[in-house]
């Protein structure tokens, strides 16, 4: 007989998922800058909007309360991150902090109007808005003593590296769900053959 998971469990890996990228962004913004192309972009760039889409599948698979439960636990693991780890990066750390609230507030608000969209439609659109928000409010708090040019600069390089992982994380929501699903399937054929 094949094991699989259930959804509940499904559920709690990818909140679990959810929160351990936004860690792990805290980490890699604070410690690591990449040069892309003209801009160069903290690290936790790439792996923050991962962390949205995971945000994303979590919403169209499990529903509001368990996405606002994983947007809790992403804001209290940079909290984490911020009072434990982030020493020396006070403004970065409180930059993004403010960022998170801000984004994932305008997250779950898009993900409400585009949710009957299809996946990648309603991935993008939500992520766009939100990524932006975040972008925006991240680089002008952290690089307020920054002139205004490299702050733009700093905005443009996020954005972009943030909206091309998103494109790149769709299939991965695709595989997701299909994961997702195969539970379900086989935690039903389970109890009718038990």
């Amino acid at each position: 007989m094949r094991r699989s998971t259930g959804p509940r469990t499904q559920l709690w890996i990818a909140v679990a998922l959810a929160g351990a990228l936004d860690f792990v962004a805290n980490w890699l913004a604070a410690h690591l800058l990449v040069p892309v192309g003209p801009f160069v972009v903290p690290g936790g760039t790439f792996v923050f909007a991962l962390g949205f889409t995971t945000y994303d599948f979590i919403r169209r698979q499990y529903g509001l309360r368990p996405t606002v439960y994983a947007v809790l636990l992403g804001f209290a693991a940079s909290v984490l991150y911020a009072t434990l780890i982030g020493g020396g990066v006070g403004r970065i750390a409180v930059a993004g902090l403010i960022a998170l609230a801000c984004s994932s507030a305008m997250d779950l608000a898009t993900q409400t109007v585009t949710i009957r969209r299809p996946i990648w439609q309603y991935i993008v659109a939500s992520n766009a808005v939100s990524l932006l928000i975040d972008s925006v409010v991240f680089a002008t708090i952290a690089f307020a003593a920054l002139p205004l040019g490299v702050r733009v600069q700093i905005i443009e390089g996020q954005y972009i590296v943030k909206v091309a992982m998103t494109v790149v994380s769709i299939p991965l929501v695709y595989w997701a769900r299909a994961w997702a699903r195969d539970g379900q399937a086989a935690l039903s054929a389970d109890r009718l053959t038990a």
